[in-house]
């Protein structure tokens, strides 16, 4: 017997974070839920203010919401676009490292990758290209 390790095992474990409902809601464009692998979350989520970072009010409900938006704008982006273009789009979008020093936005590319869940369902996953 072969075990597969689910979606939901997943989100238990940590690997993957389910992204806020209530933003994914707002924003709309999304077909399916959606979630952030843990790497993306800790790359283009994750905040602490640090000395000297105050002045950028940076926040994890800002900065999701700016992941969700640019995710958003690519699925509405690929949904009118005349050629089909598969199960997976890039996302593009600039973020300020969360490193404790740096006050500057880096480019940032990522995968959204739209496939079925646990019980054939349609979900959504963010993740670095490398994970994808």
């Amino acid at each position: 017997m072969t075990t597969t390790y689910t979606r939901a095992q997943a989100i238990a474990d940590g690997y993957l974070i389910e992204a806020d409902p209530q933003l994914v809601a707002t924003l709309g464009g999304f077909p399916a839920p959606v979630a952030y692998t843990d790497a993306v979350f800790r790359e283009c989520i994750a905040w602490r203010d640090a000395p000297g970072t105050e002045a950028l009010r940076q926040g994890e409900v800002q900065r999701e919401w700016d992941l969700l938006l640019m995710t958003s704008r690519a699925i509405g982006a690929a949904c009118s676009s005349a050629r089909p273009r598969g199960n997976r789009l890039t996302v593009e979008l600039f973020r300020i490292p969360c490193d404790g020093s740096s006050v500057k936005a880096q480019r940032v590319i990522l995968v959204a990758t739209i496939g079925p869940g646990d019980c054939g369902e349609p979900v959504i996953t963010i993740a670095r290209p490398s994970e994808g």
